[in-house]
């Protein structure tokens, strides 16, 4: 069932009548969720408040133990309700979790002699932006197709690192969404690695307005698997800054992001801007 954190749902209407809110469907990062994403867009989201609506929404897979404990602490999804959660999950990391439980079973049939060489997974898990095995994205999209039914139309889409792919792949792959939504906004988003996804998005030309986040000392996502993903968009639009793999705080995107944003004619054309 769709989870979704709703916050702002004024009296816009959504996608198109200039007198109301616009409304904007935000997707977070691998092993966020919607709560997490939406303490962590806090500035962005004040500067917009009179004129935009976000509706933050979880992804369907449970990514707990994806990267340990004190990765959830710093995620801020350390002991809450919905825990951590995924758009897709990793087939490498699937793989090898069955291949350890087998070994570990091959281990105990061979009895308890402790001179007995056991094998371990120490391999560190696979991220999203380096699979090539994409795994339950279908029910992603059923969760995002869902979200537009009860609280759309969407005039835009703003995701975050895996988020950010997935709003992507749902503008090329789920019609109710990409029929109303006119921008996107997306913070360390990577094309991903896995060729069906990646025949999707190359198919699709996606036409919505989109601007491009990435900040130079970004260790998770490079600049060209940000740049590889907007050409998958017809007319894309960049904002480079200089911090890491998260949501800048400038004043100067603060501005660049309003204009973008509120910017909603047909047509119409965005200033890129460097930071």
């Amino acid at each position: 069932r769709t989870r979704v954190a709703v916050r702002g749902m004024g009296g816009g209407s959504g996608a198109g009548d200039a007198d109301q809110k616009l409304r904007v469907l935000c997707l977070h990062g691998f092993t966020q969720n919607g709560e997490t994403f939406r303490q962590r867009t806090g500035s962005i989201r004040k500067q917009l408040k009179k004129k935009i609506d976000f509706v933050f929404i979880d992804a369907p897979h449970d990514a707990s133990g994806a990267f340990g404990d004190d990765d959830a602490s710093a995620l801020g999804t350390a002991g809450d309700v919905v825990g951590p959660r995924a758009w897709w999950l990793v087939g490498e990391n699937a793989a090898a979790s069955v291949a350890a439980t087998r070994a570990a079973r091959d281990d105990d049939d061979d009895g308890d002699d402790d001179s007995a060489p056991t094998t371990s997974s120490s391999a560190a898990p696979v991220r999203p932006v380096q699979s090539r095995q994409m795994r339950g994205w279908d029910d992603a999209a059923a969760v995002i197709a869902d979200a537009v039914e009860m609280f759309g139309p969407f005039d835009g889409v703003l995701g975050f690192s895996q988020g950010a792919s997935a709003a992507a792949l749902a503008l090329a792959l789920v019609p109710s969404l990409r029929d109303t939504v006119r921008f996107a906004v997306l913070f360390s988003g990577f094309e991903p690695m896995d060729p069906a996804a990646t025949a999707a998005l190359h198919a699709a030309r996606i036409t919505a307005r989109s601007m491009h986040v990435h900040g130079h000392a970004d260790r998770m996502v490079s600049r060209e698997r940000t740049e590889a993903l907007a050409r998958s968009f017809a007319d894309p639009e960049f904002f480079f800054h200089e911090g890491g793999h998260g949501v800048p705080l400038s004043k100067e995107f603060r501005d660049a992001l309003r204009s973008f944003a509120l910017d909603t004619r047909p047509g119409a054309a965005t200033t890129t801007q460097l930071a």
